[in-house]
Order: C-alpha cells, then structure tokens, then sequence
C-alpha cells in the first residue's frame, strides 16, 4: 500500500537524505570552453542546496517552488516531479532511447526502432555539449533539476520513499535508474521531432501518387477546407512576389504529379499494402504531430484594455497528462525565475506558461524540415548517389532487447549530412514508397547539434515581447506557431531551420518520397531567411489565430508552383483556425472582449464541416421528389426524419447530449467512404487512421464543387452518392438504437475520450463521454472505421486533444492571471487525491484560477515540503 507522508515527517525525511548523501555530479565532460558567461565552478556539479526550498502543493496538485537560486529551484522542481510522475518518466526516457520494449514488450519494438533510426540519444547528446560549451550556466540549472531527479531515485531505492506504481513487482517489476542531465535533452530532441513529424502524410502521399495516380489528378491534397491563413493580411506576402514561371522545370506537386505519374506503367499496390500501413501508422503514434490552437487580442479590443491570449495544446490525452504544471520562483530572492504553466513530464522548466510580465503559447506550425529521397546503394553498401554526388555510408547495428522474448537487431546507415539510410528500420514494405533497386534515405534539420533547451529557459526569464522575441530565434529545429503577449501588445513569432528549396517555380516540391539523383532536390545548406517565416504584432487587425493552418495562403489554389517561396504542404485544413477567426470578428465588433469570451471561443463546438456539407444534403435532398434518378429514395420516412433532424434541427454544435451530431459524423464518414473508398483502395483505412478531418476535407470539397474535377472521384453521380450515404446512416441507426428517431441516441453515446496508459493496470484514465469533434475549436477527433476494415467502431474514441486550456490576461500592474482547465490531474499515482481530480473539469468547460502571486498560492496550498541543505 502507498502511503502519503504527512508534510512534517516528509520534509524531515527529504532534509536527512540531503543531508548524508549531496547528488552525484552528472557525467564528465569537456567544459573548457565555456566562453565569457561569467560562471563559476563547474556546471556538472550540483552538491547540495544552498538554501532550504519551499514547496507549496495547491489544491489541484500543482507544486509552487521557492528557492534561494535558479538552481535550488530547479533542484526541487527535479524532486518534486519524480514524486510525482517518475514512471511516466521513466517510460518517456526508454521511448527517446528506444529502449521500451525492454519493460512494455514486443509491442513497443516498432516504436523503438523509430527512436533508433532518427538516433535521439545521440543527437540529444551534442544539443547537451552545446549547450554546456555555450551556456554553462544554463547547463547547470539541467544538472541540478537531474540531482533532484536523483535524489528521490535514491530515496525509493533506499526504501525510504515508496516504489512509485508500475514499478511494482504486480506490475513490470524493476527498479527505477538514475538520470544524466543528457537524458532530459534526448527527451528534449524527440518532441522537436514530434513537431517536425510529417512522415506519415509524405508517405501516404507517396503511395498515392505511385499507384492510384489518377486520384491526384482531382484531389488537390495542400488545398484548405476553410480559407483562414494565420499571418494577418497586413503582413502576408503579396502575390506580385511570386517568382515567374519558367526557365526550369515547373514544380511537380498535387495533380501535375499525378498527371506525369500517370502516363508512367501501372505498379501493383504488394498484397500487405494495408497492413504494412497500419503498422507504421502504429509505430509512429507515439510520435506524431499533432495540433493546437492559440490566439491572442490586442487590447484596443478587449474589457480590461490589455491583450488576452490563449492556448489549448494539442498532445496525446493520456493518463498521466504529457504535461505537468509547476511553478518555479527563485526571482523573489533575486533570482531569473518566476515562471508558472506546463512542462513536457521529463524535461526541466516551463515549456508553456507566463511570468511577471508576458505570456506564450504554441502550437504545431507544420513547417516542411524533413524531406524523403529514393537513393542507390552501392554494391558494396558503403556508398550512396545523392544529388550527382557519392556520400560514404556508416553503418551501426541497432540491438532492441524485448521483455520475454529474444533480442531484435536491425541496420540504420548514418549519410552524414545527408541523413539515415532506413535499411531495415521501418515497419513498412519498401516496395509501397521506392523501386525495387532503390533504397529510402530521410533528412531532417534535427540532425544536429540544436539550442532548443536554451530558448525554452530564455523565454521563462524574457521580460517584454521584444526580448522574449529574441529567445524564439535561438530554436531551431521543432516548427512551434508561437505567439506571446505581455501588457502592451502581442506578437505572433516562430523561428526554425526550414530548408530554403530554391523558388517553387523553378524546383519540384517535396511532398514525397522524391528523386535523390535529382540535385535540385537536395538541400543546399540554406535555411529560409526570417522575412519568409510566419510573423506578426498585427498592428491593424489587433488579433492573430494560429490553428496549425497554413501561415500566408499558399495553398489556397491547391498549387505550390505559383508561390514566393515553400514552407509546406500539409497543414490542418483549417476549420478550427476558421472558426476561431469568426467568433473573434463577431466579438471586437460587438463590443470589448472578456476572459469568459475567451473561454467560450476555446469551448466552442460548432463544426464547420457541417457548414459545408448540410447545404448539400438539403439541395439534394430537395431533388428526391421530382428527380427519377433518385427515385430509389423517394418516400422513405427515415430519411426524411434525418434530413430534417440535420438541416433544420441540429445547431451544428458537436456537444455529447446533440442526436444531430452523431447522425452528421456518420452520414459525414460514410459520404467519405462512398466518394473515396472505390478510388483509393487500400489505402483508404490508412488516410482515414493517419487523418480523419483530411478526409472529411477532401469529402466536403469534393460534394461542394471546390476541386474542378470533382465528377471524377463521384462517377455514379455526387447526388447519388449523397443519399447513398444518408442511407447508410439510417441504417448504422436502426442497426445501433433501433431506429433513426433523434431521441434514441446521442453524441455522447459513442463519442468520448479515452485517457490511456503504456502499461495501463491502475493507470488507465479510462473512457468518458465528451464535446467536439474532427474539425471542432474544441477538437476530439477519433476514428470511424475499425483497422483494415469498413466496420464501424463500437465507439468513436478520442485519444488526442487539449492537454491544458489557458486564457490570460493582465491585471492593473501588468502582471498575467490566467485561469486554466487540465486533464486528468497533475499526479501519476493511482492513491494520490490529484491522480483525477481536474478530470471533471476540464469534460465540462469550467476553469480555475492558476494562482501565482504569493499571497494566491499561500491561499490555495493544501501541503508544503521543505527541503533543507
């Protein structure tokens, strides 16, 4: 049984410990070149605290740290996370490593062998060297947060604090290992990855363009759903930068590719093509980008007269949340930190938050860093052809050891400066994404020594926009939209290595799997200057909206050749973005904006899809009773009830307790399926798993006329296949509730979000009914279809939304307030009162304020521990 130490007994236990055992320094290292930082001592040693370090637990869990130092601070703040969530840790550290299947089993072997193949651990090594070389101050507050981090390892080892849950012996039964301060940056480097991820969609893009061609001939795949673009107009590029065509070759994108590739002799798709897809679909689920939300006001438009922003990141829901919220304050004693909001559980600081004057946010910007070429290997495997060129090939053995099983080894071939040479690494079938003789290389801007962990800190400790500016240039690699705000104004922000590719019109875009013979595609060493990224104060339309949407409207015509520059392809179709911008329109133009405007913007349900689709139900549906091409359909009453439930009953709001809701996400993914299953094949399950709301985007333009050749994809007829599809609906109803009638079922009924584990047992957050859906603000999107099939799933389960929901303002000094809703609570032990606890909360929309001065947090703390030199 675990038991929770009263505050006094725990904090005297803590101060012993301290006491008869200073932390290990971490490994040794080169630090003579530590450049003129002004530091002193060495900065892989943290012997002891140097002051006693308050730690103020609050109601819901969320520890507020006082230290002396930045460096006792974020020695507590190590401390007080492993009490917290060390399992999840340590889960996360084997997964940057590649080392789960060692405890999780063979069903973490794919995963693993993703980490190995991109070589977190040696990449997150050199971001450590550099940093220690550049910032040995910096370094050092890494080390410390590592010793607390250690200090409690010891305690449980020792026996003296309890074996955390999942460690167990009725669980995976080992003991927890210490950390290295190079740990946490290996972490660091895999969610830079997660953020650079666009491997799935270039490789289903691939297989497209490989073997059903002719669909990309209609399919405008960069195309948005919904014209919403996040730079505000002032500030977007015009059109007369656009390069002139000609000269070279025009960019092979979208249907030109398809059009070239058609002409070329038809491939036969390898008989596993579907389940090789959903194994890689699998493996890469622990690392894909996913998407968010955040936006800002200025204040000439809101109630206080100071800007409002907001952020709801969108990450894996699990169980514990992948973020953890702490506040770190060594600044009233003189120190560079007073900062409060979220933190990757495993990396030190605040990742997302605030401090005594500005506010930042995030969200995925969906920036193109990573390209995948189609290479030769020499005979003798110990070269490659790239770019006209011959690149020496270094190969390493990968050893994955499995729990209960025998070990698994695989090749990965290390192209300095090229990339890796995938050799066996991939859970995919080759023949789906290169010929028989070619080998597949990819390249990312990660590969490197990169400075992300000192902008992270840097941005805690900025104290204006313009400084806080200049911490966003130190990133460079991990595409994030950031934006901030402090008293005075707002910025929209982001700086990361994107290749500069050449002009669009001269030079074939890579949104595939693409020629590695051809020079033009290889990168030239350039990355796009700072006038090509996305960035903003919106000084005349006072508000900015970033939703993973495409930045400047590039791909409004669904082609990238007739653009200034490229930065990417595969943004969110742009439903949330667009909502967010309606609702914001709406509100400067009636009056000043709130914080509870704020929040019901965040909330919002009210799908845009819909607004797309349901015109066409009711103009089609209206042809039934004259039209004897749709004579088959004519006085049926269950679909008069659901055309009548969708078009003139439903809000349009995808909320839990809303009948239309459910009837519109089935006639929506079956009218999909009708459109797209014929024509894409077998590769239909792996678009629907990798993208549910692209598939719905394709869907809509398609029955709305938006690609010229629609009729192509809908060749029985798109009104047709419209009532096809409402007839499928009907029947899934009456199959599921007895009867299409809107008072036998609702959303809630199949709709939730299931808050999952690794390991699972006691830590399975399980699965509970909630709003929103694919396209919604408030995003839950789940899958339809069951894996490799066109079953429809028993439940339509969301396992990726807002891991926390901040809306902040500034009171009458400048200082931010934010209130904030999180799932499922800040804790990872199953017996802790915080395991849960903010669950509730955050399924019904209701938000707390994050207390931060010191009389707010004094007021909500309900335990403090002291942790003494």
């Amino acid at each position: 049984m675990l038991v929770r130490l009263a505050p006094v007994t725990r904090a005297l236990l803590v101060s012993l410990l301290v006491a008869c055992n200073p932390a290990e320094s971490g490994a040794p290292g080169d630090t003579e070149d530590t450049g003129d930082t002004g530091f002193e001592g060495d900065p892989e040693v943290f012997s002891e605290l140097s002051a006693p370090v308050d730690i103020h637990i609050d109601d819901r869990g969320v520890p507020h740290i006082y230290g002396e130092t930045d460096a006792d601070v974020f020695f507590a703040a190590g401390y007080q996370v492993a009490v917290d969530r060390l399992f999840q840790m340590d889960l996360m550290r084997r997964r940057a490593y590649g080392r789960g299947a060692e405890v999780l089993g063979e069903g973490k072997v794919d995963e693993d062998r993703i980490s190995r193949l991109f070589n977190f651990a040696r990449w997150g090594k050199l971001d450590a060297e550099r940093l220690k070389k550049e910032s040995p101050e910096e370094y050092h507050l890494f080390v410390a947060w590592t010793a607390g981090v250690n200090r409690r390892i010891e305690e449980i080892n020792s026996g003296a604090a309890p074996l955390p849950y999942g460690f167990g012996k009725a669980e995976l039964d080992y003991s927890p290992e210490p950390w290295d301060p190079v740990d946490t940056l290996v972490i660091g480097k895999m969610v830079s990855f997660g953020n650079s991820n666009v491997l799935e969609y270039e490789f289903l893009a691939t297989v497209v363009t490989r073997f059903v061609p002719q669909v990309l001939e209609v399919v405008q795949l960069p195309r948005p759903g919904w014209e919403a673009y996040t730079v505000p107009p002032e500030d977007r590029p015009s059109a007369a930068t656009a390069p002139a065509p000609g000269g070279a070759e025009p960019t092979r994108t979208s249907g030109q590719v398809a059009k070239n590739r058609s002409q070329e002799p038809a491939r036969t798709l390898p008989p596993d093509a579907a389940a090789s897809l959903r194994r890689l679909h699998d493996a890469l689920s622990g690392f894909r980008v996913v998407g968010s939300n955040n936006w800002a006001v200025d204040g000439r438009f809101t109630a206080s007269g100071k800007p409002l922003i907001a952020n709801d990141p969108h990450q894996p829901l699990q169980s514990p949340s992948v973020m953890y919220a702490v506040h770190l304050n060594s600044a009233d004693a003189g120190g560079d930190f007073d900062v409060a909001g979220f933190g990757f559980a495993g990396v030190p600081g605040v990742q997302l938050g605030h401090n005594r004057k500005i506010h930042w946010s995030a969200t995925t910007g969906f920036a193109d860093c990573m390209d995948l070429y189609s290479v030769t290997l020499a005979p003798d495997q110990a070269t490659i052809s790239i770019g006209g060129k011959t690149a020496p090939v270094v190969w390493r053995d990968e050893v994955i050891k499995v729990a209960g099983m025998g070990d698994r080894t695989f090749r990965v071939g290390d192209v300095e400066g090229y990339g890796v040479l995938v050799g066996d690494a991939l859970p995919l079938d080759p023949a789906l994404v290169v010929d028989a003789a070619r080998r597949l290389l990819i390249n990312w801007t990660g590969f490197r020594a990169t400075n992300e962990a000192r902008a992270f800190l840097r941005m805690g400790k900025a104290q204006s926009i313009d400084e806080w500016e200049k911490a966003v240039d130190m990133i460079e690699v991990g595409t994030f939209n950031w934006m901030a705000a402090d008293a005075t104004g707002i910025t929209y922000h982001l700086n990361t290595n994107v290749p500069d590719r050449g002009a669009p019109a001269g030079r074939p875009m890579p949104i595939r799997v693409v020629d590695g013979d051809d020079p033009a595609y290889v990168w030239n060493g350039k990355f796009l200057p700072g006038n090509q990224l996305p960035r903003s104060r919106a000084p005349q339309t006072g508000f900015i909206v970033t939703a993973n949407n495409d930045p400047w409207g590039f791909t409004g015509d669904g082609d990238l050749s007739n653009d200034p520059w490229y930065y990417g392809a595969f943004y969110d179709p742009g439903y949330r973005a667009g909502r967010v911008e309606q609702r914001l329109q709406e509100l400067t133009q009636a009056g000043k904006v709130t914080v509870a405007d704020m929040q019901s913007v965040q909330s919002d349900t009210h799908s845009l899809v819909a607004d797309k689709m349901l015109p066409v139900l009711a103009e089609v549906y209206a042809k039934v009773a004259t039209d004897d091409t749709l004579l088959a359909f004519r006085g049926r009453k269950d679909l008069e009830v659901l055309h009548d439930l969708l078009t003139k009953q439903w809000n349009r709001r995808m909320d839990r307790q809303e009948s239309g809701a459910l009837a519109f996400h089935v006639f929506a993914h079956f009218l999909v399926q009708r459109i797209f299953e014929d024509d894409l094949s077998l590769v239909f399950g792996a678009i629907m798993d990798a993208s549910p709301v692209y598939a719905l985007k394709f869907a809509a333009l398609a029955a709305t006329g938006m690609y010229p050749n629609a009729n192509e994809l809908m060749q029985e007829g798109r009104d047709l296949l419209v009532m096809e599809a409402l007839v499928d609906t009907a029947e899934w109803l009456t199959a599921e509730f007895g009867s299409v009638s809107p008072h036998r079922y609702r959303w809630g009924d199949r709709h939730g979000t299931g808050f999952r584990n690794a390991y699972g047992g006691e830590l399975d957050g399980g699965w509970h009914p909630t709003d929103g859906g694919e396209d919604t603000v408030n995003v839950s999107g789940s899958s339809f279809f069951e894996p490799e099939s066109t079953d429809v799933r028993p439940r339509f389960e969301s396992n990726d939304g807002a891991v926390f929901r901040v809306i902040t303002g500034f009171d009458g000094e400048g200082v931010p307030q934010a209130v904030v809703n999180f799932p499922p609570g800040n804790s990872a032990d199953p017996t802790s009162p915080h395991f849960a606890d903010t669950l509730e909360d955050w399924i019904e929309d209701r938000y707390h304020h994050y207390p931060y001065r010191r009389h707010e947090v004094e007021a909500a703390t309900r335990e403090t521990v002291t942790l003494e030199p």
